[in-house]
């Protein structure tokens, strides 16, 4: 069976989970560019999208892709959908971008890939009154709906009862081959706390560094891995350039050295109904690599009640990160392993080929 999966956004630069999944099965996987650093780059990086050519390469398929006004984009972009589905003799979708197409309109099953918590209006994050109705008929029409926590899989149910939970994943090969970086950082005896990932403004991460600023002193550390070229985040790395390590970008396959070089690992999201249902992948790389973890109170990390994270308010994470320490602990990471996840993802799809 040839597979086509659709992500949420083309990041390749941080571990994406659709595309884990499309290397892990050995199946296609749509790629675009995107950049909205500014909205001068954002319409050129749209502009470009929309000139690339039909293009399938090393498993890497382009389209080309519209995204204004949004009514005629996704009958454009399904239109080009089902040109390369029929040109490359795809099987089946596996969906997880809720704005550029019509599922109801997609020439082969698709199974949808809920990764994040788009069944609230959310103005903060682009759902609409209108987008929310889009999903929830995208969602009717998918042959089923894979989620990545529990609690969004009972709400997906609403719409669909052939639902499934595939949480994110991690690399144990990958981690166990990693290695500290303080002596090379010029960190060796130190406590170091650290933010690793997507360094958007709802992420909290200027109020990590906040807290970092209260509680430094020379005995501790904090670096930040992640960049983009937004003014919030130029802006946060000129206020903290004395104060704080600002890696920069650092590929998938080097990044793993970085979580091992942790001590305290940071989730500070903004809370709202977004993110309190979200599970970030950094909880359970953090903690592969053996680091604590703060994070903000997610419903769903609270649920699982993984021995290596305790949550607070952001207000009250000077205090935590103050007295918290690195420990040891029992957990099978096995079960979270990119594999695994993906092996149930290929036994959801055979199940449905199958009814």
């Amino acid at each position: 069976m040839k597979i086509l999966f659709v992500p949420h956004t083309p990041t390749r630069e941080l571990i994406n989970r659709v595309y884990e999944f499309s290397k892990m099965t050995d199946s296609y996987f749509l790629s675009w560019y995107i950049d909205n650093s500014s909205f001068r780059n954002k319409v050129f990086s749209q502009l470009k999208t929309i000139f690339q050519k039909n293009k399938l390469e090393n498993n890497i398929l382009t389209i080309p892709l519209l995204f204004r006004p949004e009514g005629l984009a996704v009958v454009f972009n399904t239109f080009m959908l089902n040109y390369v589905i029929k040109k490359y003799n795809i099987d089946l979708i596996v969906n997880a971008n809720a704005w550029m197409f019509n599922v109801k309109d997609i020439s082969v099953p698709v199974v949808y890939d809920l990764v994040d918590d788009h069944l609230t209006i959310n103005h903060e994050v682009g759902v609409s009154a209108k987008r929310l109705y889009k999903i929830q008929e995208d969602l009717r029409a998918s042959r089923g709906i894979i989620c990545v926590t529990e609690t969004l899989q009972k709400k997906a149910n609403r719409f669909n009862y052939n639902t499934l939970t595939v949480e994110n994943g991690v690399y144990i090969e990958r981690f166990s081959e990693s290695y500290s970086l303080k002596e090379t950082l010029g960190l060796s005896g130190k406590k170091v706390y650290g933010y690793i990932g997507g360094v958007n403004a709802w992420t909290g991460i200027d109020k990590a560094c906040d807290a970092y600023i209260r509680i430094k002193n020379k005995t501790n550390a904090m670096i930040v891995v992640g960049d983009d070229d937004s003014d919030f985040f130029k802006n946060l790395k000129i206020k903290y350039s004395n104060d704080i390590l600002f890696i920069g970008q650092v590929s998938p396959e080097r990044v793993g050295n970085y979580f091992k070089t942790l001590d305290i690992g940071l989730i500070p999201f903004d809370l709202n109904e977004y993110t309190r249902n979200a599970f970030p992948i950094k909880a359970l790389e953090y903690g592969l690599a053996g680091a604590m973890v703060i994070s903000t109170k997610l419903s769903v990390l609270e649920e699982k009640n993984f021995p290596f994270i305790e949550f607070c308010e952001i207000r009250d994470f000077p205090k935590l990160m103050k007295y918290i320490e690195k420990k040891e602990y029992t957990f099978k990471f096995d079960n979270y392993s990119w594999k695994k996840q993906s092996e149930k993802i290929l036994n959801f799809i055979n199940k449905i080929d199958e009814s």
